[in-house]
């Protein structure tokens, strides 16, 4: 097997767009979000620093106070790289990471799918 097949890193840090579906018919939509994948570095930091957290709070006994939640829209936010076809009050709704925070703390169904997308390393991987 080549080197190149191999090392996914770079693919995956590259980003690839995810076309999110409705939530109440799953339905494909016009909205499409750019993210990059989990053998990309920066989601392996993200993902890092999750555990980090997660092993403090416990080593304190205060992982009842954990908000796997956040933690969640943190590590997407850090690899999101784009998105289009978002309006909010009829206006285009442009990425950034601030306004990618307040999508994801407001739209857990779009948290699910864009955490099942970069879960699947064929998203990445061309060829």
């Amino acid at each position: 097997m080549d080197f190149a097949q191999l090392a996914t890193a770079q693919a995956h840090a590259q980003g690839a767009e995810c076309n999110i579906t409705n939530p109440l018919n799953g339905e494909p939509t016009d909205v499409f979000i750019t993210i990059m994948g989990a053998d990309s570095r920066e989601w392996r930091a993200a993902k890092k620093a999750q555990t980090s957290q997660i092993l403090k709070a416990k080593s304190q006994g205060k992982e009842e106070g954990l908000d796997f939640d956040k933690m969640d829209v943190d590590a997407l936010v850090s690899v999101t790289l784009e998105w289009r076809g978002i309006a909010k009050d009829g206006q285009d709704y442009e990425f950034s990471k601030k306004n990618a925070r307040e999508l994801y703390q407001d739209a857990p169904g779009v948290v699910t799918q864009l955490l099942e997308f970069l879960g699947n390393g064929e998203n990445f991987i061309s060829g």
